[in-house]
């Protein structure tokens, strides 16, 4: 996926080695040698469900499949990225999937790191690639009133801080909120992600909800809105002081 992308070139480019595993490898059951491995990063997961894809195989049995993996091959930290809001009152599949991926590898015996990321922005990330999709139809849609805040983070960032906590014991057994040091409303973040000439439509929260249930095609899925409309921001300064590099603004 994107983060795995990013994060492969990143180790290389810091001379450090890592084995990829694919979703061919999970769903085989078939694995690549991990031997003097010392660290596994769990980026494997879904935010939405499909006929074939659901929350509880992919975000919960992949988990138990990580943690076994790191048993077996004698792997001691898993690094996992879950999702900024997640919380034991969650009302979202998606959240309460994520939170009970995060409460397995609590519960692992193994040393951990977890990450709750809000929206990572790079190269090809998934919320930039819906608003190109939306500007081919030359308009792109906002959901309510477009108030809610996002707190976005570069994957230059993410890719840091992951490697953070490969070495700093300040992460070790932490759930850390994975956030940029800015916060801003989603319409002005789209405004300030197109051309000022582009067409901006807002729609009402209950009519995106209606297509987003109703509508293949739309351009919102309902965990889409969900974790949209939940205003989630995290707590920067706590990431910084830990991580301790200045992270990159985006769209302040």
């Amino acid at each position: 996926g994107f983060v795995g992308k990013n994060l492969r070139k990143f180790l290389s480019s810091h001379k450090i080695n890592s084995i990829s595993i694919s979703r061919t490898n999970f769903n085989k059951g078939k694995f690549p040698s991990l031997k003097n491995v010392t660290h596994f990063v769990h980026l494997a997961g879904i935010g939405s469900e499909s006929s074939n894809q659901k929350f509880q195989t992919v975000n919960i049995e992949t988990t138990k499949t990580v943690i076994n993996l790191c048993k077996k091959n004698k792997i001691k930290h898993i690094i996992y990225l879950s999702g900024l809001g997640v919380s034991k009152n969650s009302r979202s599949s998606y959240f309460i999937s994520k939170f009970n991926a995060e409460q397995l590898i609590k519960n692992s015996g193994l040393r951990y790191t977890i990450f709750r990321p809000s929206y990572i922005i790079g190269d090809d990330d998934y919320l930039t690639k819906n608003i190109s999709k939306q500007l081919l139809k030359k308009q792109v849609l906002i959901p309510g009133s477009g108030k809610f805040e996002i707190q976005p983070i570069s994957i230059d960032d993410v890719c840091l801080c992951i490697k953070t906590a490969f070495d700093s014991k300040k992460l070790s057994n932490k759930i850390i909120d994975l956030v940029g040091p800015n916060k801003i409303t989603f319409e002005k973040f789209i405004k300030q992600s197109v051309l000022s000439n582009t067409k901006i439509k807002k729609i009402s929260l209950e009519l995106a909800y209606k297509k987003a249930l109703n509508e293949i095609n739309f351009e919102y899925g309902v965990e889409d809105l969900n974790i949209l409309v939940g205003n989630y921001t995290g707590n920067h300064k706590k990431l910084k002081d830990i991580c301790n590099f200045t992270f990159k603004k985006i769209n302040s």
